[in-house]
């Protein structure tokens, strides 16, 4: 999303006059019009002298984000103008933005600026595939192939699909995208015998399924955690050591014929599961 700067208005004095963090309601009515800017910047006067700059500004983004001045996949302003803007040197803002990706809460990407993390929910309990998950939330569902190969199917393989030895599979490994944003690395493995060719599988795996009457009917699936290699977050464009959600999922057609055993790396910074619980 591009940066929103919204015209200038003067900080409200009784603002600048306060000390300590203002309560959410006099937050909400005295931001009302103000840009990113001067948001930071009425924060900055109120947190007084026991906390240092570093502390402030990072407290500052924080609750920007949290308060809603800033929006998911919204940017922020370069580091130049922060530093220009605020009166804050350069490492300090770098800093701040630093601890603040690192909890989670912003994005770096390299090439564009720093932007709001953004949350993509999954139900968990739902049988469906990305691209129709992605557009139940408004979101454009998009793949970028990274590999695909032909090759007969390993003995996790055979287990998963319950093939026979030297049985075929296909195995697709793409980066999956939201709204043209990397959020996960997938190696689906369907078999052969179902597909006929790799060319067969079009952007969406589970509309190919369906065209060949194997749509998926029921499945299992296994979630866990991991953090990725430098390989991987070069990928889906993000840092070493970020922590994935790991979902390994095998699936059945209606006559019970194995269709699908994929694995996909979720950036667990912008996705998250959801599951609804009732008694």
């Amino acid at each position: 999303m591009a940066e929103t700067i919204v015209p200038a208005t003067p900080v409200n004095e009784n603002i600048r006059n306060k000390t300590g963090p203002l309560p959410v309601s006099e937050r909400t009515l005295s931001m009302t019009g103000l840009n990113i800017l001067e948001f930071l910047q009425s924060q900055l006067d109120n947190q007084g002298s026991a906390s240092t700059k570093y502390e402030s500004l990072s407290a500052a983004l924080a609750l920007a984000i949290t308060e809603k001045v800033l929006l998911p996949g919204e940017s922020l302003p370069s580091e130049r103008k922060l530093a220009e803007q605020l009166g804050i040197s350069r490492i300090t803002v770098r800093n701040s933005i630093d601890s603040l990706v690192s909890d989670g809460l912003l994005v770096r990407r390299q090439g564009v600026r720093t932007t709001v993390a953004q949350k993509v929910g999954k139900q968990i309990s739902n049988l469906i595939g990305f691209s129709e998950d992605m557009k139940s939330r408004g979101l454009q569902a998009g793949a970028q192939l990274l590999s695909t190969e032909t090759e007969i199917a390993t003995a996790l393989e055979r287990e998963k699909l319950d093939l026979c030895d030297g049985d075929e599979v296909v195995r697709l490994r793409r980066v999956r995208l939201a709204n043209d944003q990397p959020i996960a690395v997938e190696m689906a493995v369907v078999p052969l015998s179902i597909v006929k060719s790799a060319e067969a599988i079009g952007p969406s795996l589970y509309a190919s399924l369906h065209a060949m009457d194997k749509m998926p009917d029921r499945g299992i699936q296994r979630i866990s955690a991991e953090t990725i290699d430098d390989e991987m977050a070069q990928i889906i464009d993000t840092r070493p050591g970020t922590p994935v959600l790991v979902v390994e999922r095998c699936c059945k057609a209606q006559d019970g014929t194995p269709v699908e055993f994929t694995t996909t790396y979720y950036n667990a910074e912008i996705f998250e599961f959801i599951t609804e619980l009732q008694r």
